[in-house]
């Protein structure tokens, strides 16, 4: 070969090798770039949620369970101030669940803010800790407010670092207790009695109990279980991995239910009114019935309780969203005292006055029959009467419960028929109710329905089952602080069937449904209770129990 060749291939060679080189080092260097970018945006992240982490502390004092969140909220648009807050909104819809933060973003009031540097502490904190970010909490505006304080709130906190941002986000709520499906301080009756979970019963959802649970046979647990311990010769079924998780007593103390409930009653009274002044105001309230005694002629009439009746079946009664009566000593045994319907523009509802006997009860001037007012409810009734849910429009028919409401009686809560939600009237009519059980099908239906209704029930003592319908439901979340919740009668009769709680139960101690022998139900219910899911995605009621200083985190998302 001649020598002209091999240099003409050697330069070939050397030429493709530098190429090669090139191309070797070029790609090098882009990959250390493109794995900086990726480091710093990781570090950026790890900011953002260590800011997050750091404004939770800062933001508990002002979880002020019923009375909402109650930070110094600024009334403007956020962006003029967190010059940020635009890019990150563009970020975050950009991510593959974008669609759901959209509408997320629509519930929010982006005209209201709280700036979390605001606060000396945090800004220090932050230094302390070389933390390079902010965060803000805008509320979200289709939760109920009180006073303007929102029960839910949307959390951003931004991380920097050097020419790079990421974000944390958080949704949190008040820590309202309905967050378990079930709830107890003791698992016994004060005469030591045990009360077990037993085979067909099934908790769709969060537990939770203060004491050790009993359990006989092969009860079904469908979701977290957090209690002080098991105990019995049963054999559960756990489906949450994890469980059950022992409580420590730190955890017992911190949601002690006697203490929760010592700071219930005044916290309702920010949101209720009496009879006289909730007629004459704007403003969104409630209705604080203190009924005692009336003059009626020459008699004294003692009031002894308040029956509220929810829209009834098809006929009488249906046109009503609630109707109040008073049950006394007289010889006409009660008095219908007022009717809530919508009013026909769908903006709040007419309160109707009944009449004489109605305006003695409540303390109202006027004279003659029926008066209609415009009045702004927020679904509130509180009475220092025992409060028995019953339908006097069409006996032994069900109720069904239009909109959001919570009734607290300072003493117990009767219950005598099926409470659904309007809702539900589908899967639920009326000419059939009491032969449906509900099937984890149904169940699911039910869960995944369109819904705007909800009910809290609260009594001081005890939640009673005085009438045993047969298949009982009950769509509400239940509170019983001091005793219990229970079945009148429940060791005596044939077997009901299946006691369906669609929403949560929290007791004092375990109050008994039914008797059992072995695997079989002798009186009373087998129980079914089904965790309304829509509650941790915020979805409730103006005056849920609830927890202060304590912060519900729904969601948690990062974005970078």
């Amino acid at each position: 070969m001649r020598k002209a060749y091999i240099l003409v291939y050697t330069l070939i060679i050397v030429a493709v090798a530098s190429i090669l080189s090139v191309a070797l080092f070029t790609n090098v260097a882009a990959y250390v770039r493109t794995n900086a970018v990726e480091l710093s945006r990781n570090e950026a992240y790890l900011v953002s949620q260590n800011i997050l982490q750091l404004s939770f502390p800062y933001l508990k004092p002002y979880m002020s369970g019923l009375r909402g969140i109650t930070l110094s909220w600024r009334n403007e648009n956020i962006a003029t101030n967190a010059t940020w807050w635009n890019s990150f909104k563009e970020f975050l819809f950009s991510q593959s669940d974008g669609g759901f933060w959209e509408g997320f973003f629509q519930r929010l009031n982006e005209n209201k803010y709280f700036d979390l540097s605001s606060i000396s502490e945090f800004n220090q904190d932050l230094r302390t800790f070389t933390l390079s970010g902010s965060s803000v909490v805008v509320p979200v505006s289709a939760s109920y407010q009180v006073s303007g304080n929102p029960y839910s709130a949307l959390l951003v906190s931004r991380g920097v670092n050097g020419k790079i941002e990421a974000y944390s986000v958080a949704v949190i709520a008040i820590d309202f207790l309905n967050k378990y499906a079930y709830f107890t301080e003791r698992e016994k009756r004060p005469n030591g009695e045990t009360i077990y979970f037993i085979s067909r019963d099934v908790i769709d959802g969060p537990m939770r109990s203060n004491d050790y649970i009993n359990i006989s046979g092969s009860p079904r647990f469908k979701s977290s279980v957090e209690v002080k311990g098991v105990l019995g010769t049963g054999n559960p079924i756990y489906e949450d991995p994890f469980s059950p998780k022992i409580l420590t007593q730190q955890d017992i103390e911190e949601y002690n239910m006697n203490k929760i409930a010592t700071n219930y009653s005044a916290d309702l009274n920010a949101l209720v009114k009496s009879p006289q002044d909730f007629i004459n105001s704007s403003e969104e309230s409630g209705i604080n019935l203190k009924l005692t005694s009336i003059r009626r002629g020459n008699r004294t009439l003692t009031a002894e309780k308040l029956i509220v009746e929810f829209k009834s079946a098809e006929g009488a009664g249906n046109d009503h969203f609630m109707k109040v009566y008073v049950e006394h000593n007289g010889p006409d045994g009660k008095d219908l005292l007022f009717t809530m319907k919508p009013r026909p523009d769908g903006n709040g509802y007419h309160m109707i006055i009944h009449g004489e006997k109605s305006r003695d009860w409540l303390g109202l001037q006027g004279s003659g029959g029926d008066e209609t007012r415009n009045v702004n409810f927020n679904g509130v009734l509180k009475s220092n009467l025992t409060i028995a849910l019953q339908n006097k429009s069409n006996n032994d028919k069900p109720m069904y419960v239009d909109g959001r409401y919570t009734l607290f009686s300072e003493q117990n809560v009767e219950i005598y028929d099926h409470v659904i939600y309007e809702d539900f009237r589908d899967i639920f009519p009326h000419q059939s109710i009491d032969n449906i059980v509900v099937t984890e099908q149904m169940a699911q239906r039910m869960k995944e329905a369109d819904r705007t209704d909800f009910l809290n029930i609260v009594a001081r003592k005890s939640v009673i089952v005085k009438e045993k319908e047969q298949n009982l439901k009950l769509t509400m979340s239940i509170y019983a602080f001091e005793e219990r919740f229970f079945v009148e009668d429940y060791n005596s009769g044939s077997p009901k069937g299946q006691l369906t709680i669609f929403g949560s139960l929290m007791q004092n101690y375990r109050g008994p449904v039914g008797t059992f022998r072995g695997e079989s139900i002798v009186t009373g219910y087998y129980k079914n209770y089904i965790y309304d899911s829509k509650i941790l995605e915020g979805f409730g009621s103006i005056g849920t129990p609830a927890k202060r200083e304590e912060i519900l985190i729904l969601t948690l998302r990062g974005v970078y």
